[in-house]
């Protein structure tokens, strides 16, 4: 009957665990869809531009035409990304904030979200490996059907976004494929050549000027996605990173100088502190990476490594803008403060997490299957009674190999916690040592 009860909790709590993994998810690639708006502009600017090429109509009768539209085109291109920088240049303050504001929006959210179904995804897989002890398999993973479910649509979101460049070239180049054959197609259809058939009679600045519309078109698509790709290429390694590859980060990071280089004496004294709190955050890196670095090394934490993830990736990103050779201008400085505000908080989430998953390791229970959280004896002889009515042979739904198991941990750990003193022998060892 427990073993029942156990198989419906466990499907209770994946049900509701999918529609947060979902959420989560939908966040996370927004914000990080959001960090590239200027690529995003760049492109819509380009799109606009075509349609207005396409429906003027504008084909050019002569090579010499062609050169005429190419730099006519190009000089569009140069005065519409200057009018775009300068008007930018003029609001920037304000539209950075507000979108800084809205990453930050969706970045919370993915952090809620993805914090709540780390929670239930950990009481269904700490409920899933006791039943697991009894090795079958197969009936539990159908038994638990939506665990099963939770897990693999889990693996398949890792997987797919640590592999973003490779689908996102598999796509552009799918696209570019499908285009020249769909075109080639219709060529054929209409005039019964194919594509270089048709060219071959066509007069050869009207084929240039096809092959530039059609690189324009087919360059906005694939720069767009490719921008995509690296973001969510960022993620997917937040997702998957490991103690050795946090230390080679740290490594690199830390011989970065930062400096500032305009800006009136003011303005300097006014922002000064912002710049010392980034390498106070430089200085003090690298016991908390080796704090982090431990503890995924003992025992994987999703949360943990998406906590450092954020903390780390805003990190290199204002040591990156803030170690340029000339120094970090001050009206650009001042457009940064927000996110070096907001360093502290992403810090100690993460380093209170670390802290606590520390605190849980270096119990004699915290890798324990069945007594996690069991600190003390008494809990311990609870716990263990009623494990037995579950697994002990002789109930219904017993099962002597889980039931041996759990018994060798209870003896394991009653051992362990009916002698406190050899823990402080070894804080006395550590004290006289100093």
């Amino acid at each position: 009957m427990k073993v029942t009860a156990k198989v419906l909790k466990i499907n209770l709590f994946s049900l509701l665990a999918l529609p947060l993994l979902l959420l989560a998810t939908f966040f996370k690639l927004t914000a990080k869809a959001l960090e590239k708006i200027t690529i995003f502009l760049g492109m819509a600017l380009l799109g606009i531009l075509l349609l207005i090429v396409i429906s003027q109509g504008i084909t050019p009768k002569s090579f010499l035409d062609f050169l005429i539209v190419l730099i006519a085109l190009i000089a569009f291109c140069g005065l519409a990304v200057f009018i775009a920088i300068w008007v930018f240049g003029l609001i920037s303050g304000i539209v950075l904030g507000l979108w800084n504001l809205m990453i930050s929006l969706f970045d919370s959210l993915y952090e809620i979200t993805y914090n709540w179904y780390l929670s239930l995804f950990t009481l269904c897989e700490a409920d899933y490996r006791v039943l697991s002890l009894n090795g079958r398999k197969g009936p539990n993973a159908v038994a638990c059907i939506f665990f099963t479910i939770l897990k693999g649509l889990s693996w398949l979101i890792t997987t797919l976004v640590s592999l973003s460049y490779v689908i996102a070239g598999i796509f552009c180049g799918g696209l570019v494929l499908i285009t020249l054959y769909g075109t080639n197609k219709s060529m054929k259809t209409a005039f019964g050549l194919n594509l270089i058939q048709y060219a071959k009679h066509c007069p050869a600045h009207s084929v240039l000027f096809g092959i530039l519309l059609y690189i324009i078109i087919i360059g906005i698509v694939v720069v767009g996605v490719m921008a995509l790709a690296s973001e969510w290429y960022e993620w997917g390694l937040e997702l998957r990173v490991t103690g050795q590859e946090i230390s080679a980060e740290v490594t690199a990071l830390v011989k970065s100088d930062l400096r500032m280089a305009s800006g009136t004496t003011e303005e300097v004294e006014d922002n000064i502190s912002y710049l010392r709190k980034l390498e106070d955050h430089l200085d003090a890196l690298e016991p908390v990476s080796e704090q982090v670095s431990a503890v995924l090394e003992k025992k994987d934490s999703p949360l943990l490594r998406s906590y450092w993830g954020i903390y780390m990736r805003n990190l290199n990103h204002l040591v990156d803008v803030c170690s340029d050779k000339k120094g970090i201008d001050i009206k650009r400085f001042k457009q940064l403060i927000p996110q070096i505000q907001l360093l502290d908080r992403q810090r100690d989430d993460a380093q209170k997490l670390a802290a606590k998953l520390e605190k849980e390791l270096a119990t004699p229970t915290g890798t324990s299957i069945f007594f996690s959280g069991c600190d003390n004896l008494e809990k311990l002889e609870k716990r263990y009674k009623n494990l037995c009515k579950t697994y002990h042979p002789d109930i219904a739904e017993g099962d002597t190999e889980t039931f041996q198991k759990m018994q060798g941990e209870y003896q394991t750990l009653k051992a362990a916690l009916s002698n406190p003193v050899a823990p402080v022998k070894k804080d006395a060892e550590k004290q006289n040592a100093k």
